[in-house]
């Protein structure tokens, strides 16, 4: 209902999810004229190949190596579509949102949509730095969409990335 409201106001949304929590998302999302920008590296490559089956929009970059290309190429190539980004990569520390996505929605006039998971039973990767969540097959999920965030450009990053924490923690 969420993003039906936001459609027929004419808005494109970005979504902001923890880095860990996307394997429902992947599903759920898939085919929704969304537009996600995945890694430079070799998992990368996989990634945007697995990506790419579900019918989302992929570009190479990351706030490590090749953001600002990267940026450029989601304003671009992203017109009319949604966007989709792990909040706290590419390489955490976990559960901490970078300014990246509060600059974007500041550019492009984007509604941030706070996405979260969960699953009843679950393989966590302790090893992982973002603590991979994978559900156990046939367990009970939920993904949760939050209160919309519109973003101003006057508006203060650093008091809107606590917002954003707070809701996807919550």
């Amino acid at each position: 209902e969420i993003i039906q409201q936001l459609k027929q106001q004419g808005k494109n949304v970005i979504y902001a999810f923890w880095h860990g929590r996307q394997f429902l998302l992947v599903f759920s999302h898939r085919n929704r004229n969304i537009c996600i920008m995945t890694s430079l590296s070799r998992d990368g490559d996989l990634q945007t190949r697995i990506l790419s089956t579900f019918g989302y929009k992929l570009i190479r970059g990351s706030s490590s190596s090749g953001s600002f290309h990267a940026t450029r190429e989601i304003i671009r190539e992203a017109q009319g579509l949604d966007l989709a980004f792990a909040v706290d990569g590419p390489r955490g520390p976990v559960n901490e949102p970078k300014p990246g996505i509060i600059f974007l929605a500041k550019l492009t006039g984007r509604v941030i949509v706070p996405l979260a998971t969960a699953s009843r039973h679950k393989k966590i990767f302790e090893k992982a730095w973002d603590k991979y969540q994978m559900p156990i097959p046939f367990t009970k999920t939920v993904v949760l969409h939050g209160t919309p965030m519109e973003i101003q450009r006057d508006d203060n990053s650093a008091d809107k990335i606590k917002e954003l924490k707070q809701t996807l923690d919550e």
